[in-house]
């Protein structure tokens, strides 16, 4: 890079800051904008602008410098040498800082060619004329940091005795267009490829080429061709192209010496010291957009002006970024630099080269301030740099203040930081004990904090220790343009929330693009669709129950909306002490007291078990049944399912604190002789549950029994829903590969949909047999997983229950590839799967004739058939089959049939019909549907929910069958008919059956 030093004197003091506008033009092509400046270094200032015209948004960004010896400019190029010197401002700030400057701002400068680097137009460098003018407009700089602007138009001549050359350029690079001069600072080559005549120089002395100066040359060489021609320190290359038209070329003798004149039209360009060039934009006044490249064109544009007292202008404006910052015409441009007060100007290099670094006071390194176009910094081939003279001496002179935001809502605030600079404006220590005062009473500071009042304004925050002092710009303006959300940092789309959960919501408000200083309060909350309430500072809670609706935050006419979803809540937390479907859960008794697990339907209210407590109600008053000491510190409430027989009374719930006294809760109601759901509050202090006392009412009898099932503790509420669980799969009918595993998804939710099912609470059956730990919950998503399935038909039973007891039951059918038919009769029938399933678990079997074996899928199910098949579902002893079975037609029962009627028999899940005070069972006779659904409803665990039998053939439903066809339908064992019957006195089939036993 070339540059040269410049010498330092002292800093002219100047204010660090300075109000311009928060609402108004600040050029005639902004229709609203906000302005800010501050000083950079003496006689120098850094102005941002940003507001709006008819275009969009605008973001532009000025120098300002009078001249004086303690800032001056220079011009910088990328490299010692033109051809393929390009680099970035940042670059380039870095170049000068390690030749030990200071830089305080600069801009790109001249239009280049982008293969070569080389500028369009003149190149001053320390008085050195480094590349002629080309006819193009020019800023040069004199010593003292004056300015020069206008048309240098240049006379180069090359003259000896045999006569002169004109030279058209001085090194650009060489084109059919003229003769051409090239010396050191263009390369070490003339990187020719084109054939041409060329005539090597070597100086006769070291004076530098300036402008309005000479130089002595002697030709030491001449030729024609294409091949590059090597460029030594110390020669120069004149050279024309062949086709040029150079009808003064003058061939010159080798040893002849000659001497190179420059020539300028304005004497001023012999004082210049760096000098770039550009094209004319503005002359005495009056723009001119002829000849800029796309001067029609909103765009990033880069410009240098000069006011009538010689204040010079760089010009900045970022572009072609709609949501930043679109740029401006030349025309535009032109009319923002003659707002600016500058009577001649000249456009430099825009688009993708338009770029602006400035050192912010306080600071130690000049940085990018513009936002350029290309997205990142693009290399240019030269810029115009401001550096400082002045040395830094850490002595702090100015407060440097800068708000975190430029734009504050009425009543919003904005955090402003607090440094030190020192006279040259380099860091310095912070001062302190600084107080702040506001202009117009437009707010009030505490700390480092600026909280705006309730009027739009300009307000100048200004702080003094009385020593030094600093001032920082803020708009006050109720300008929003937009509005976003965000919570903890991280933008929000929409919110997703459990029942009473908050969630504390921020608004960001924006104008220009910058987000404005702004409290939750200064905005308007409202919520829609009962999802909950909104406060004032942006709180939102959520109700208590699921619901969907929007949030709206908004600002005068201008609002944000996103989508609110209160979905289930966590499950509370529960601990069942004993359900009694494995045993007695350890439970004991009072001595008299007999403990046993019964599983009668008729004497269940949950699952498949109840405790049963025996005991002689003539002999006592009451027992004692003692659990494990089950924790109840967190625990607010008892649940239980009661009934008694014999002899009523009523129960206390035990509990023991912390010191193990003991702590009684009575239960809600009296026992009797149906069951009924008790509860009880767990007494402030308990730290365990230990059991439940039972008190007779009235008399007691002999044989008296207390039923217990369901015993449950839990922290919020008493678990006492009667609605079942909601549990959807997403498809009841699946197919997997053979040897591989299924996964069914779903939906499982409790109590009305509030809460997740919990995965304990899953019980899942594939090919009727248990599968610990198939089920997983991720909110209300039930995912159940089977193991490896092999070719064939296959079932997935999920029995899904609440923490009260309540149940839903779901199947689906898996189909793993294809397997062999089982059966001769069923490779085209519906059920064949299901038959094929049955006979490999042992449950089905077919008849064999002519070597085949037949299911017969289609034939109506008999009574011995049935108990056979539920003996084997249910896995019940058939061995005792001896002695007689109570029934008058038992001698019509088969030997194949007898062990299995017994079975069933004694579980109380078949019994027969009596006729003429004699007992049946009618062995032959075919199985009704309703006959199934009280077989089957038996056999289901108790907690279904108690359905409303719809069908139009309700009435028809046998009286002693109606209950358990309610648990049947509920179950979903067996439904209805398209027609809206369910034909409860039609018979069923062998295939029915099949289907409705794989599915149990």
């Amino acid at each position: 890079m070339r540059t040269s030093a410049k010498h330092p004197c002292r800093l002219i003091a100047a204010a660090l800051a300075a109000l311009q506008l928060c609402a108004g033009a600040a050029g005639a092509v902004f229709d609203n904008s906000f302005s800010y400046t501050y000083s950079l270094g003496s006689g120098l200032q850094y102005s941002r602008t940003e507001g709006k015209n008819s275009a969009g948004l605008q973001r532009a960004n000025v120098l300002t410098y009078s001249p004086n010896t303690g800032v001056t400019p220079l011009m910088v190029y990328a490299d010692e040498q033109l051809y393929g010197s390009k680099a970035t401002i940042t670059n380039a700030v870095k170049y000068l800082q390690n030749q030990g400057k200071t830089v305080l701002g600069g801009i790109n400068a001249d239009f280049f060619v982008m293969s070569t680097g080389i500028p369009i137009g003149l190149v001053i460098d320390s008085g050195e004329l480094i590349s002629s003018d080309a006819w193009q407009y020019a800023v040069g700089f004199k010593q003292d940091g004056t300015a020069v602007l206008g048309r240098p138009t240049m006379g180069i001549r090359v003259s000896g005795k045999s006569g002169t050359v004109n030279v058209s350029y001085f090194n650009k690079t060489r084109t059919t267009a003229g003769a051409y001069l090239l010396d050191h600072n263009y390369d070490d080559s003339t990187h020719f490829a084109a054939k041409g005549t060329s005539i090597i120089l070597e100086r006769v002395d070291d004076t530098p080429v300036k402008v309005n100066g000479s130089v002595k040359l002697k030709v030491v060489n001449k030729g024609t061709g294409s091949s590059p021609i090597t460029i030594t320190k110390n020669q120069m290359v004149l050279t024309k192209s062949d086709g040029a038209d150079v009808p003064s070329w003058v061939d010159f003798e080798i040893g002849e010496e000659v001497t190179l004149s420059i020539a300028a039209n304005d004497s001023s360009w012999s004082d210049v010291q760096y000098a770039v060039g550009g094209k004319l934009l503005m002359d005495n006044s009056t723009i001119t957009t002829d000849g800029i490249d796309a001067g029609s064109t909103r765009r990033a544009r880069s410009a240098v002006g000069v006011k009538a007292d010689g204040t010079v202008v760089l010009y900045e404006i970022d572009g072609n970024q709609s949501s930043y910052s679109v740029g401006l015409t030349a025309a535009e441009l032109g009319q923002e630099l003659k707002e600016l007060g500058c009577v001649r100007a000249i456009c430099l290099d825009g688009g993708g080269s338009s770029a602006m670094a400035v050192r912010n006071p306080g600071e130690s390194t000049a940085a990018l301030i513009s936002q350029p176009s290309d997205g990142s910094q693009r290399a240019c081939a030269n810029y115009i740099f401001f550096v400082n003279n002045i040395a830094a001496d850490g002595v702090t002179a100015h407060a440097v203040l800068t708000p975190s935001h430029r734009y504050v809502l009425p009543g919003g605030s904005t955090w402003f930081s607090v440094k030190g600079a020192d006279a040259s404006y380099a860091s310095a220590d912070a001062p302190t004990d600084l107080s702040y005062t506001v202009n117009d009473e437009l707010g009030t500071v505490s700390g480092q904090t600026f909280t705006a009042g309730s009027k739009a304004g300009r307000a100048a925050i200004t702080g003094s220790n009385g020593t030094v002092s600093g001032s920082m710009n803020v708009c006050i303006t109720t300008g929003v343009d937009s509005i976003a959300l965000q919570s903890g940092g991280k933008a929000l789309s929409s919110i997703s929330v459990k029942p009473g959960q908050s969630i504390n919501v921020d608004a960001l408000a924006y104008h220009l693009g910058h987000t404005m200083g702004a409290a939750d309060s200064c905005f308007k909350w409202s919520v829609s669709g009962d999802v909950g309430a909104v406060n004032a500072d942006g709180v939102f809670t959520a109700g208590s129950r699921m619901a969907s609706g929007t949030l709206t935050c908004s600002y005068g006419s201008v609002s944000k909306s996103i989508s609110v979803n209160v979905g289930m809540g966590d499950a509370q937390s529960a601990h069942t002490v004993a359900d009694f479907e494995n045993g007695l859960n350890n439970l004991t008794a009072s001595d008299g007291v007999t403990l046993s697990r019964v599983t009668d339907y008729t004497s269940v209210a949950r699952g498949t078990g109840s405790l049963q407590a025996m005991w002689n109600g003539t002999d006592t008053d009451g027992f004692t049944i003692s659990v494990p000491a089950a924790d109840a510190s967190s625990m607010k409430h008892l649940t239980l399912w009661a009934h008694s027989r014999n002899t009523a009374g009523t129960l206390t719930a035990v509990f023991a604190d912390a010191e193990g006294n003991e702590l009684t809760a009575p239960l809600s109601a009296a026992t009797g002789n149906s069951w009924k759901q008790l509860t009880a509050s767990v007494p402030d202090g308990a730290q365990q549950f230990t059991g439940l006392r039972f008190d007779k009412s009235g008399a007691g009898s002999g044989g008296s029994a207390l039923y217990l099932d369901q015993i449950v503790l839990s922290a919020d509420h008493a678990v006492t829903n009667t609605d079942a669980p909601s549990v959807k799969l997403n498809t009841t009918s699946a197919t997997v590969s053979i040897g591989t595993n299924a996964a069914l998804s779903g939906t499982a939710t409790m109590e009305n949909g509030k809460y997740p099912v919990r995965a304990s609470n899953i019980a899942v059956k594939v090919d009727g047999k248990a599968v610990s730990g198939a089920a997983v919950m991720s909110g209300s998503t039930m995912t159940i997983t089977t193991g490896t399935l092999s070719a064939g038909t296959h079932t997935v039973t999920a029995d899904v229950s609440d923490d009260a007891g309540n149940r839903t039951r779901v199947c689906a059918t898996v189909t793993a590839g294809s397997a062999s038919n089982v059966f001769a009769d069923t490779a085209s029938h519906w059920a064949n799967g299901y038959a094929s399933l049955l006979s490999a678990r042992g449950i089905m079997k077919g008849e064999t004739a002519n070597g085949s074996t037949y299911f017969r899928p289609n034939r109506n199910l008999t009574r011995q058939e049935f108990a056979v098949t539920m003996a084997r579902l249910l896995n019940l002893d058939t061995s005792n089959a001896s002695g007689t079975l109570g029934f008058a037609d038992e001698d019509s029962i088969p030997s194949w049939a007898r062990g299995a009627v017994a079975a069933v028999s004694r579980a109380n899940i078949m019994n027969g019909s009596g006729s003429n005070g004699k007992l049946y069972f009618n062995p032959q006779a075919t199985m009704t549907r309703a006959e199934v659904m009280t077989v089957i409803g038996r056999c289901l665990p108790r907690g279904y929910a108690a359905v409303s039998l719809n069908y139009t053939d309700a009435s028809v439903i046998p009286s002693w069958a109606t209950e358990q066809v309610k648990t049947c339908v509920s179950a979903g064992v067996i439904g209805g008919y398209s027609d809206g019957t369910i034909r409860p006195n039609g018979n069923i089939t062998r295939g029915e059956i099949a289907k409705i036993l794989a599915l149990f």
